[in-house]
């Protein structure tokens, strides 16, 4: 395992990093929006940006893996997700932060995707499962820890965004001042729903249904 976890620490770092962000800007979102007088209908449209910039991130982001490589995408998407988390304070109306959380939405699925496929193409069949559950418990834990750095702060300033931009903006510095090798960019052929549900039916209903449970939950 640690063998394993030698080939990948830099990347795992990052997306603790990354998490502890992300997590906080979640809880953040529900408090702040209160705290601004934002109306239920209002903070529901704010929080399903998120998931329209996720959808748009997991088709695009491939493209751009393909352009400039994992390195370049997993650090450019940090950078615009820093950006996005100290603007939340000063650009205080909903349609600024549905704005936001669509671009926060689109740079987080572009991490997912660039991070997972860097880890698939680390592992082997026999280590597969190992690397993809330390990569869960790497998430697992940023998403536990934003929960207590929240009580860090006041929600009604800016010090609790301010620090969610911070661990994102050091999120990419393990992977670039690392000496681990990025994977070498493949293209690939997109496949598109339909064909995807003839594939497998009873997997991409199942799956719709999986991702629906949470997104409400998050809202």
């Amino acid at each position: 395992m640690l063998k394993v976890l030698s080939s990948i620490w830099a990347l795992l770092l990052g997306i603790v990093l990354i998490m502890l962000g992300n997590g906080m800007h979640f809880t953040l979102i529900g408090l702040r929006g209160g705290i601004e007088g934002f109306s239920s209908p209002e903070l529901a449209v704010v929080t399903s940006g998120y998931f329209v910039g996720f959808l748009s991130g997991a088709y695009l982001t491939p493209l751009l893996i393909g352009r400039v490589g994992h390195v370049r995408v997993f650090a450019a998407l940090g950078s615009f997700m820093s950006a996005s988390l100290i603007a939340f304070p000063l650009l205080a109306e909903p349609w600024a932060w549905t704005i936001l959380r669509v671009l926060i939405g689109f740079c987080m699925s572009g991490i997912y995707v660039t991070a997972e496929s860097w880890l698939n193409d680390t592992a082997t069949n026999e280590t597969r499962g190992k690397v993809l559950s330390a990569y869960m418990i790497a998430q697992t834990l940023g998403i536990i820890g934003a929960q207590g750095l929240l009580t860090l702060g006041d929600a009604a300033t800016s010090v609790l965004f301010i620090g969610a931009s911070i661990l994102v903006s050091i999120s990419f510095a393990p992977i670039l001042l690392s000496v681990t090798s990025a994977p070498v960019t493949r293209a690939t052929r997109p496949m598109r729903l339909r064909e995807l549900f003839e594939s497998s039916p009873l997997g991409t209903v199942g799956i719709f249904l999986l991702g629906s449970a949470p997104s409400a939950f998050f809202c």
